[in-house]
C-alpha cells in the first residue's frame, strides 16, 4: 500500500513539473515616454522558434518553459531600441511588472533627393516563369515571415513600390508588415526603414500592389524583402504563386527566430525601382 502511495505521488510530482515548465506569460509593451501601447512588437528567442507580436493594444502572451531559460529574449521595433534579456529574467519582470517599455531610438532621417533626372524605371525581384505553383506561410504563429533577396541592378536604387500576385485569399481581411533588411552571409540582418510598413487589404486574388514612394527607400546593396504576419488569420488561407526560377524563399517561424532557406521555391515578389 505504501508502495502504491508514493508512487501515486510521484505521478502527480511529474505532472507538476511539467506544467510549471510550459507556462503563458502575458504583458503590454509601451512607450518609455508616453506610455502609449505599442502595437506590432516582435518578441521571441533568438535564434529559436519562440516568439509573437503583440496586438494592437501592445498585449502579448507567450508560452514559454525552461529549457530556454539560459537563451536571450529579445523584443524589437522599428523606430525604438531593441531590448534583451535572458529569458529567466524576462520572466520574472513580466511576474513583478507586466509593463515593459521601450525607448525610441534616436536616428538622422535623411531626405532623399533624386538628382539625376536620367534614371530609369526598372523591376527587381522574381519576375514569375510561366510554370508557376501556389505557396503560403508556414503557420499561422504571429511574426511567421517569408521573403526573397532581392539583387540590384545599380546603385543606387529608389524602391516606388512592392508588388506580389495572391492566388487566393480565404480571409475577409489580411493585415501584415512588409519588411526591408540589409544581409550577412546571405541571410536578413537589419532592418533597412525608418518606419513600419502596415499592410491592410482585402484582395481576392490578383495583383497586390504596395505603393511605398512615402517610406524614402534607398538601397546600395543586395536587400531582403519579407512579408511577415502580425495578426492572425487562421490556417491555410493565403496563398502567393511562386516558380522555381527566382531567389529561394527565406523564412522564419517566428519573432527573433532563425532565417531557413527553402531551395528551389521562389515567391513572385517584385519591386518598381529608380536606379
Amino acid at each position: 500500500m505504501k508502495k502504491l502511495i508514493l508512487f501515486f505521488v510521484l505521478i502527480v510530482l511529474s505532472k507538476s513539473t511539467v506544467i510549471a515548465q510550459n507556462v503563458v506569460y502575458e504583458g503590454v509593451v509601451k512607450d518609455k515616454n508616453t506610455k502609449e501601447n505599442l502595437a506590432y512588437v516582435n518578441i521571441g528567442i533568438v535564434n529559436k522558434n519562440t516568439g509573437t507580436v503583440s496586438d494592437v493594444k501592445g498585449k502579448f502572451q507567450l508560452l514559454l518553459d525552461n529549457k530556454h531559460d539560459a537563451e536571450t529574449m529579445k523584443l524589437s521595433m522599428i523606430g525604438y531600441k531593441s531590448l534583451s534579456f535572458k529569458v529567466a529574467d524576462f520572466k520574472k519582470t513580466v511576474i513583478e511588472n507586466p509593463i515593459i517599455y521601450l525607448e525610441k531610438s534616436v536616428s538622422e532621417l535623411k531626405e532623399i533627393v533624386i538628382k539625376n533626372k536620367n534614371l530609369q524605371t526598372g523591376i527587381l525581384g522574381n519576375v514569375l516563369d510561366k510554370k508557376t505553383v501556389s505557396a503560403g506561410f508556414v503557420n499561422n504563429v504571429l511574426g511567421n515571415e517569408i521573403g526573397i533577396i532581392v539583387k540590384l541592378k545599380s546603385k543606387p536604387t529608389f524602391i516606388e513600390a512592392f508588388h506580389a500576385i495572391v492566388d487566393y485569399n480565404k480571409y475577409k481581411e489580411l493585415k501584415f508588415r512588409l519588411n526591408f533588411y540589409d544581409l550577412k552571409k546571405g541571410l536578413p540582418n537589419n532592418t533597412i526603414l525608418q518606419d513600419n510598413i502596415i499592410v491592410t487589404s482585402s484582395i481576392k486574388k490578383g495583383e497586390l500592389v504596395i505603393d511605398l514612394n512615402d517610406y524614402n527607400i534607398m538601397v546600395n546593396e543586395d536587400f531582403f524583402v519579407s512579408i511577415e504576419l502580425i495578426e492572425g488569420l487562421g490556417e491555410g488561407g493565403l496563398h502567393f504563386l511562386a516558380d522555381y526560377s527566382g531567389s529561394p524563399i527565406i523564412t522564419r517561424a517566428t519573432s527573433q527566430g532563425k532565417w531557413n532557406k527553402m531551395d528551389d521555391l521562389s515567391f513572385g515578389f517584385t519591386l518598381i525601382a529608380k536606379y
